[in-house]
């Protein structure tokens, strides 16, 4: 099963992150499109890299990929590639496209919002639910690395 690792991947901890599982990923026999790895996009200073060939390049890593893991977050690339994603799994080819899994890690899933606190004051973490919708519409969303592995394993039986 070949997956597109999607999420958040500007800062640093973003970065080491995304390349820790992706060896976790590939150690348990997945292959992995990880962005942070994707050498000829990455270096934003030269010329030829433009948010045209970044399109390009992601949009062929998701075409070549079975299943999209989705960090949910703020970052609206990701939410453009599940998006996209998604349309592949629903109306293109849902024999060769899996779906979106997300991957809610952000420790304010597990926070309780609280009715009587609002904006900044209400700590629970508010994930769109256009978004949300569309993660438990297709493959669902697992809430650590845990339950991420089995999730996968038990995909893998199923389609492969």
């Amino acid at each position: 099963m070949r997956i597109y690792l999607g999420g958040p991947m500007f800062t640093r901890a973003e970065a080491d992150y995304n390349l820790a599982l992706t060896s976790r990923l590939r150690n348990a026999g997945y292959s992995v499109y990880c962005p942070n790895e994707s050498e000829p996009i990455n270096d934003k200073s030269l010329p030829a890299v433009s948010p045209e060939t970044i399109y390009a390049f992601d949009i062929a890593a998701l075409e070549e990929a079975n299943l999209l893991i989705c960090q949910v977050s703020e970052d609206s690339g990701t939410n453009w590639e599940a998006g996209y994603f998604d349309c592949l799994s629903r109306h293109v080819d849902p024999g060769r496209y899996y779906g979106v899994l997300g991957l809610a890690t952000d420790m304010r899933l597990q926070t309780r919002p609280d009715a009587g606190k609002t904006g900044v004051e209400n700590q629970a973490f508010h994930v769109n639910a256009l978004v949300a919708g569309g993660l438990l519409s297709s493959l669902g969303v697992c809430y650590d690395e845990t339950e991420l592995f089995a999730r996968l394993a038990n995909i893998r039986v199923e389609r492969e």
